[in-house]
């Protein structure tokens, strides 16, 4: 999970720095890949999102006129699921450990 955490980032960090005119096309492909991926994994919000994105993005090189904001908007909705994505993780492995620690000590 992490991961795919770790490869949802990295591709919007890639959209990002390259911009949506110039990283557009290729980062299409590889948000729809990352779209499949979240759902065969259960992160169908994740998946949701990138595909938002990704269709943002497609249709974007068919219009004269941007209209970045919404697409900005959806990347930044992204990248807060992600952050919440870790932070559950997190606290998942944290009880985990208290588990186990528990266990240990009554045996």
């Amino acid at each position: 999970m992490t991961e795919l955490l770790d490869d949802m980032e990295l591709a919007l960090t890639d959209l990002m720095q390259s911009g949506f005119s110039t990283g557009g096309a290729a980062a299409v492909q590889r948000l729809q890949t990352l779209a499949l991926n979240c759902e065969d994994s259960g992160l169908h919000t994740g998946s949701a999102l990138l595909s938002e994105i990704q269709q943002a993005l497609a249709a974007r090189s068919h219009r004269e006129e941007k209209h970045d904001l919404p697409l900005a908007a959806a990347v930044c909705r992204t990248v807060r699921y992600i952050q919440l994505c870790r932070e559950k993780l997190q606290e998942e492995q944290i009880a985990k450990r208290w588990q186990s620690i528990k266990l240990e000590e009554e045996f």
